[in-house]
């Protein structure tokens, strides 16, 4: 028998051809279906995913779709995991692993996985998936790693004898995801203006309309039009004032895009598209200077700790976050949970006619005068609440930003 994996009750076994992967389910079933006497079997279980098994790793040559960490689908999987982990299970389609044979064991609630050809066997779909569990559970100790409350669903087929028998599966799997309604409305024509206002920035050609688009050509596509919608919405003062805040940019991307394509709303938000390359260089100004403005306001009593709030990641050995639309970097990953309030709090400096909307006033000097305070406002909010992804829904969180914004319009009688 091999030696034990860092994970309780893993142990990998090689027995001439046959590679066995072990480790521990929440909860295992079996689907019975109409082909069960054929040998092709279908099984469920719900898996930690501290315990999702490291060794999978050298079985993903069936998956169609090799992983690419920094394409828009994975940073997203990676902000659920981080920011809301306990919703992790509902919001992913989980891993399917096709096996010579799957067997359970009840006393032990431990699957035991054959594994005999690379062609054949192992990760079929949800490589993405893997690759970020994998990159969070990593660089944890073990007491950090089990205290991470997620768990991912793991789909197992077994029976599949040949290469016939099981590709159309993994083909079908991989392309199963409906069509959604940003790629309705980029065939509709509606986001040819923000190509237009935006088509000189730097980062113009990254971003995708459509889905799989981001897969398409030789420049990666890794900023998706939802986010950029996001941080549009954010600034719509003619839906949102003193009174409402659009937490939905950060809480439901799929509400934005439906907010923009709604007939109502469409016509009368183009106006506020030019405004776009600086709300996009404000989003990361804020995100770049946030770390040391905390860290370096003497009345927070947290000097030096930004790295210490929940949901915040230092990165080390060189690592760096990478801040697309102003060029940069970031040493910090920090959850957009914490941006987004203050972004959106800028929204007082945005005034609109019938025709076109225009800044009151130079954003970027003014977010320097109200930047401490608004930064403060955040690492309270995020010492209170403890959790970033209640921070990011918190109706009180963003009021306290936009009201303290509006204060100082008013005294500077913008």
């Amino acid at each position: 028998m091999g030696a034990f994996s860092i994970y309780p009750f893993l142990t990998k076994v090689r027995m001439a051809q046959v590679t066995m992967v072990r480790f521990p389910v929440f909860s295992f079933r079996k689907q019975p279906t109409p082909y069960d006497e054929s040998g092709k079997q279908k099984y469920y279980a719900v898996v930690k995913v501290n315990e999702v098994p490291t060794e999978l790793d050298e079985w993903r040559a069936l998956n169609v779709r090799d992983p690419k960490e920094e394409i828009r689908v994975p940073k997203e999987m990676r902000d659920s995991l981080r920011d809301d982990p306990a919703a992790f299970y509902f919001k992913n389609r989980g891993i399917l692993l096709v096996a010579d044979k799957v067997t359970f064991d009840n006393k032990t609630n431990t699957v035991s996985l054959e594994f005999t050809d690379k062609n054949m066997n192992g990760i079929a779909d949800g490589g993405h998936t893997f690759r970020v569990i994998q990159n969070h559970v990593s660089p944890l100790t073990e007491e950090e790693r089990q205290q991470v409350d997620a768990y991912v669903s793991i789909e197992f087929l077994e029976g599949f004898k040949t290469r016939e028998d099981v590709v159309p599966v993994i083909e079908a799997r991989n392309k199963s995801t409906p069509v959604q309604e940003q790629s309705i409305q980029e065939l509709l024509g509606s986001y040819e203006k923000i190509k237009e206002v935006l088509k000189d920035q730097p980062y113009a050609n990254r971003i995708f309309y459509k889905q799989y688009e981001e897969s398409v050509g030789d420049v990666e596509k890794d900023i998706d039009v939802k986010e950029i919608l996001s941080y549009l919405y954010c600034f719509d003062v003619e839906s949102f004032g003193d009174s409402s805040h659009p937490v939905k940019a950060y809480s439901s991307r799929a509400a934005v895009v439906n907010h923009f394509a709604d007939e109502k709303n469409k016509e009368r938000l183009v106006k506020y598209i030019p405004l776009l390359p600086e709300i996009l260089q404000l989003r990361d100004e804020i995100y770049s200077r946030m770390p040391n403005i905390y860290n370096n306001d003497k009345g927070n009593g947290n000097r030096g700790k930004f790295g210490n709030l929940k949901g915040v990641d230092k990165l080390e050995h060189g690592k760096k976050e990478e801040l697309v639309f102003t060029s940069s970097s970031s040493e910090y990953r920090i959850p957009q949970g914490f941006i987004l309030p203050v972004l959106a709090s800028l929204r007082n400096l945005v005034a609109c006619d019938a025709n076109k909307c225009t800044w009151k006033t130079d954003p970027f000097r003014f977010l320097t005068e109200v930047e401490g305070q608004l930064v403060a406002h955040i690492g309270s909010q995020a010492i209170t609440i403890k959790n970033p992804n209640a921070l990011g829904k918190d109706q009180g969180t963003w009021a306290l930003c936009y009201q303290y914004v509006e204060n100082a319009v008013l005294k500077r009688h913008l």
